[in-house]
This record gives structure tokens, sequence and C-alpha cells, in this order.
């Protein structure tokens, strides 16, 4: 089993836990659903910067 995609991964979620615990941070009573959503949005964003900024393997390479 090949495992590609795992630094992107890893910086999604870094990007996630950082911009939920800014948010926290500064707006403590928002609402759930407000949050999920931030969690949601910053998931995309992070997915989107991680796939511009890391670059990708090719499968020639990884034998």
């Amino acid at each position: 089993m090949k495992i590609r995609n795992i630094d992107r991964a890893l910086f999604t979620g870094l990007f996630v836990g950082i911009i939920i615990f800014i948010s926290e941070f500064f707006f403590p009573d928002t609402n759930s659903f407000i949050s999920i959503f931030i969690g949601a949005l910053a998931a995309l964003i992070g997915f989107l910067i991680g796939d511009k900024i890391l670059p990708k393997e090719d499968d020639k390479n990884q034998r």
C-alpha cells in the first residue's frame, strides 16, 4: 500500500488546527454550526494551499 498525499494531509490538519484555535481564542461564544463551517472552510483552503505549495510526487520516483 502506497501512501501518497500524507504531506498535504498533515499540512491541512495543521492549518485547520491553527484556524480553529484562532477562531476559538478570539470568539469563544460562537455557535457550533459556525465553528463547523469555519473548520470545513479551513480544510478546503488548507488543502488548496497545500496542493499548491507541496510538490506532487511521480509514480516513477516511488519505486
